[in-house]
């Protein structure tokens, strides 16, 4: 039986980085001001309207907060899992134990893999901006292309963890690296176009347009 490698290891928590847009700080900013005496009703409606953009926007810091809580949380997972295997390793003397340590990794590299699907799912999709704002159809754009970017992933982690809890040899283990390695790529590449097509920000995002 043959461990995963350190490259593979690192690139399932690469992934687990990806897909986390943090909003911008740009986008905080929402302020309407009036300097005319006879428009002050509409001064006040404007500002109530910068505040429903700015309460939206704190929403979005804590989901992508909780995101990136989800990622340190893995990481900190697979080095506790790695750090058993060293260890075991370590003082492992016969054949039979050092299989025993590499089978051991492997599994507990899977617990760590399925814990992160279970809370990106549980996580759902990011609040969405209120309508009618500069901002709004960008910020829309962004979180759809990250929105699919993780559904991709957790989607070829769960076939990759199924894969290789089902792995026998370690033809059938690197088969499931390669596939999803590829899956990876796919949607890295599907991602980036998606961000490409959204082009350059809005100026004064959070303004009512």
């Amino acid at each position: 039986m043959k461990t995963l490698s350190v490259k593979s290891i690192a690139a399932i928590a690469l992934v687990a980085t990806m897909g986390v847009s943090a909003p911008a700080v740009a986008f905080a900013d929402s302020t309407t001001t009036s300097t005319s005496a006879t428009t002050t009703t509409a001064g006040v409606s404007a500002r109530a309207a910068a505040t429903a953009w700015v309460t939206w926007h704190k929403t979005w810091v804590a989901y992508v907060d909780g995101l990136r809580s989800i990622r340190l949380t893995y990481r900190a997972s697979v080095d506790t899992s790695r750090a058993a295997f060293l260890t075991a390793q370590a003082v492992a003397t016969t054949p039979a134990e050092h299989q025993a340590a590499r089978a051991a990794f492997e599994a507990s590299l899977v617990t760590d893999l399925n814990a992160r699907i279970a809370a990106i799912t549980a996580a759902g999709d990011p609040p969405s901006p209120p309508a009618g704002y500069n901002g709004t159809a960008y910020v829309e754009g962004i979180q759809a292309a990250n929105v699919a970017f993780r559904a991709s992933i957790v989607a070829a982690q769960t076939v990759y963890s199924q894969s290789i809890s089902t792995a026998t040899t370690a033809w059938d283990r690197r088969a499931a690296r390669l596939t999803y390695e590829l899956a990876v790529g796919n949607a890295i590449v599907v991602r980036s176009t998606a961000l490409e097509v959204l082009g350059a920000p809005p100026t004064h995002p959070g303004q009512p347009s």
